[in-house]
């Protein structure tokens, strides 16, 4: 009989001892986020740039409507580029 119960009473030490161990565990999750650069372009200076280069390329000196226009107009591209993640080259023109 003493063996019977000492049986049962280690099955059942045995058996919580085991349990405790299952414990559950909160593993920590370390997100890295990769860093993007965005590289603005200088709308003043590529607007000035381009008209200066169409200027030059056509051989003649644009009146100040004709170089506001255009000038508003390589403004405009580059904010549009700025605001959707593009990347602006200079205008090429093709004669």
């Amino acid at each position: 009989m003493k063996k019977m119960v000492f049986s049962a009473v280690a099955l059942v030490a045995f058996s919580f001892a085991g349990m405790a161990n299952n414990e559950v565990k909160e593993v920590e999750v370390k997100e890295t986020k990769k860093e993007e650069t965005i590289v603005k372009t200088n709308c003043s200076s590529y607007a000035m740039a381009s008209t200066i280069a169409e200027s030059n390329y056509y051989g003649y000196t644009m009146t100040n409507s004709e170089f506001a226009s255009a000038y508003t107009f390589y403004y405009n591209t580059c904010v549009d580029a700025n605001n959707s993640g593009a990347t602006l080259l200079q205008p090429v023109f093709v004669g």
